[in-house]
Parts: structure tokens; sequence; C-alpha cells
């Protein structure tokens, strides 16, 4: 599992019961979510923007006020923090269409990760919404655990799920032999981040969720 260890932990938990015991879970966390300090005030009248359940535990308490996410994760933890929270797509395509739909008129304010995907702000913002992109946590790049290293080295099988494409090119930085790795992403974006021929297999998700890594895990190996 190369997501952060919450995360991580969060997806095992969340597989069916037959999926599960299939696998022996190895964490290995790829990346470090450090918190950043907030640089702006957010009204009362302001909106939120969030991308990830990583935006949101990094962002203050919502105070009652709006935000627009993706994802049904990443807007149960939203509405646990007191925003208004309402789902607008599963990716960042459906969340930028649904925002131009709606139009909101307030200052949106999208608090994200230093590194971003889908250049939300960006796109809302040329189609005439008043947006901003906040960082308030940075994604910092771990290797892998010398447990993981050893597996990856010496299992027949290891399947390894990959959610983001600067994961995914993390793992290939610091894995120097695939050749036993069942690589599993979350989207196309991220397979195309990985030399197909050098993996023992590549499995894309349906969805870009977890029902559906999960779904794609219970193909694999």
């Amino acid at each position: 599992m190369t997501r952060p260890q919450s995360a991580s932990e969060a997806f095992v938990a969340s597989l069916p019961d037959a999926t599960r015991a299939r696998f022996e879970p190895v964490f290995s966390p790829l990346v470090e979510i450090v918190p950043l300090p907030l640089t702006v005030t957010i009204n009362a009248h302001d909106s939120a923007v969030f991308s990830s359940a990583n935006g949101v535990r990094a962002a203050p308490d919502g105070q009652g006020r709006i935000a627009y996410c993706i994802g049904s994760a990443t807007t149960k933890v939203a509405q646990d923090r007191g925003w208004d929270a309402r789902q607008m797509g599963t990716d960042a395509d459906g969340l930028v269409k649904n925002l131009r739909s709606v139009a909101p008129e307030n200052n949106l304010l999208h608090l994200s990760g230093v590194h971003t995907r889908g250049d939300v702000a960006g796109r809302l913002a040329k189609a005439g919404l008043n947006i901003k992109n906040i960082a308030v946590y940075d994604q910092r790049l771990c290797p892998l655990t010398p447990e993981a290293s050893q597996i990856i080295a010496t299992a027949a099988q290891v399947v390894v799920p990959l959610f983001s494409p600067r994961t995914a090119a993390q793992f290939l930085k610091v894995t120097p032999n695939t050749a036993s790795v069942h690589a599993v992403a979350l989207s196309a974006a991220i397979a195309a981040v990985l030399p197909a021929d050098a993996l023992a297999s590549l499995t894309i998700a349906t969805h870009p969720d977890a029902q559906s890594m999960g779904a794609a895990l219970s193909h694999v190996a």
C-alpha cells in the first residue's frame, strides 16, 4: 500500500472480506502529507473546493460554509468537519463540468495540495468563476520501507494499488525490478505512467473510486 498510512488503512478496511482475505497488506507510504499554514482568510460567504480528503483535513473547520467536493469519501470527511459539503463529481473533469453548470457567484477557494491534477482552479477561472488555488498541504515523496523493498525483490507476486501519477512515478523510481508487480491503477492517467511491458500485469479501475479499485483487486493475480 503506497498511499499515506491512514488512507491506506482505510482503503484496506473498505475491501470486501473475500478480497481482503486474499492479500497480506504491507504499508509503505510513498507520500507523506504535511499540513501548511493557511495563507488566506476564509470569509463567511466564501466556499471551498476540495479534490481530496487531505485538503479537508488540512483546512479549517467548515462552520456551515459550502464545500464542493470530488467523490463521496471527500464529501463525507468535509461534512464531518462542519462544511455544507456537496459532491460534484468523481474526478476533476466531473467537478469542473458541474461547477460550470452551477456557476456559484461567491468566492471559491480550491484548498489543495502543493501538487495538483486536473488544473481545477485554472479551468474554472477560464469559465468565469472567481476561484483561487491555495495549497494547504504538501505531498513529500518517501522511499519504500526496507520490508516493502525486500518483498518486491523476493516475492513471486506483489500487488500494488496506485492512486496518483506522482505516486506511480515515485514507485518506479524506487523499485529497480517490477517483474513481479501486478499494478492496479485508479485511472488511465496513472496507468500511462507505468511501463506495462515491465510489469507482471497492469489493471485499470473502471471508475476512479475506492469501490472500483477494490473490484479491480479482486480480479488480480
